[in-house]
């Protein structure tokens, strides 16, 4: 019979499958390879998490004929918002990271600012030795250098009722930040906004602002500009006009109480909020592990005779756990001739220029 010899046919089989098994292990080799120069596979993380906080508020002088309001009011200590964050470990010290913020009203189930879905943030950047780098929708130089310095943390009635931070220029679009690495307590945060971005008009609504800050052991402190020109929409080109904020913060932690102040200086003839001069200084009390007492005394001199209006502020937050507080917040605002001030820094319904009086109780959860 013709045809090769089974022994041949065997070995030839066995020959076949020795070099299979070479092909499969070096293949194997290279992936182990692969996956061990990429650890990042293995190191990266996306997070869902949000603040819901809803409560009750008395305010008065909310109509011109001096009417009061009772009802529900979202986002009294803290904003509610919910949003993604992530981060991958790129290897030697580097990371990518993002994040999408959307703020949302508790009261009603709708979006904030309506045609803006993710209107608190909307981010991404890299992080290594040399600081973090982030590029989109975020938060200014002046809100992320004050939250620490005020003890109410920006609740509803707190700094922002005076328009340190006009809502215009809270968060920034187009903007690009760096936040330095800290040296011996010290840190530098600069920003670039790039405005509308208007094709022959490079200076609508453009952004710039930095801050140096200090802590170390019980005391912060930090100095900070920021400068924003006009916008150009609807005909109407007031790029040419700037605003200009400057000031200093402090705090010293003593004990169980806590002191934090501050003055900025507000310039320029575009006018987000009237040129003069803001102080604030308050306290918190850690009266227990779970209670929390604060106050604050909010001054603004305004210099184009707007007002020299008063707020004062007493508030308790008292954790339930790592993520529930219950708080409790009374303010006053002494209006002195001010022309467009509330006491509640949301409260876009009052036609300003009067004194105020409010009370808010409520919850917050964080997850």
């Amino acid at each position: 019979m013709g045809g090769r010899p089974a022994t041949s046919s065997l070995f030839q089989v066995l020959r076949l499958s020795d070099n299979n098994m070479k092909k499969n292990l070096q293949c194997a080799v290279a992936l182990t390879l692969c996956v061990a120069a990429h650890p990042s596979f293995a190191q990266s993380s996306v997070t869902l998490y949000g603040v819901v906080d809803e409560g009750v508020q008395y305010l008065s002088g909310a109509s011109s004929s001096g009417g009061k309001v009772v009802g529900l009011q979202s986002g009294n200590q803290w904003p509610s918002n919910f949003g993604i964050t992530g981060k991958e470990d790129l290897g030697g010290g580097y990371s990518a990271l993002f994040r999408l913020e959307e703020g949302i009203d508790v009261s009603t189930g709708k979006n904030v600012i309506p045609a803006t879905p993710l209107n608190r943030a909307a981010y991404v950047g890299l992080q290594g030795p040399f600081g973090t780098v982030t590029m989109g929708r975020q938060y200014g130089v002046m809100f992320d250098q004050t939250l620490m310095y005020d003890p109410t943390y920006l609740a509803q009635f707190s700094l922002m009722s005076s328009n340190l931070i006009p809502s215009s220029i809270e968060q920034l679009n187009n903007s690009i930040k760096w936040l330095s690495p800290t040296y011996r307590g010290l840190s530098v945060e600069a920003m670039y906004g790039f405005g509308q971005q208007i094709a022959g008009n490079f200076r609508a609504g453009k952004y710039m602002g930095g801050a140096l800050a200090y802590a170390n052991g019980g005391l912060s402190a930090r100095v900070l500009f920021e400068q924003t020109q006009g916008s150009s929409a609807d005909g109407i080109d007031e790029s040419g006009l700037k605003d200009q904020r400057m000031g200093v913060a402090m705090k010293y932690r003593l004990g169980d109480v806590t002191l934090e102040g501050g003055y900025h200086y507000v310039r320029g003839d575009l006018e987000l909020s009237p040129p003069g001069s803001i102080f604030n200084l308050g306290a918190i009390y850690s009266a227990t592990a779970q209670l929390n007492l604060v106050t604050e005394v909010i001054h603004y001199r305004t210099r184009n005779h707007e007002g020299t209006p008063l707020w004062f502020v007493l508030g308790s937050i008292y954790s339930l756990s790592k993520r529930t507080d219950l708080y409790a917040f009374a303010g006053y605002l002494d209006n002195r001739g001010g022309k467009s001030f509330t006491l509640n820094t949301y409260d876009f319904s009052s036609p300003g220029g009067l004194s105020q009086a409010g009370v808010q109780l409520g919850i917050t959860h964080r997850f």
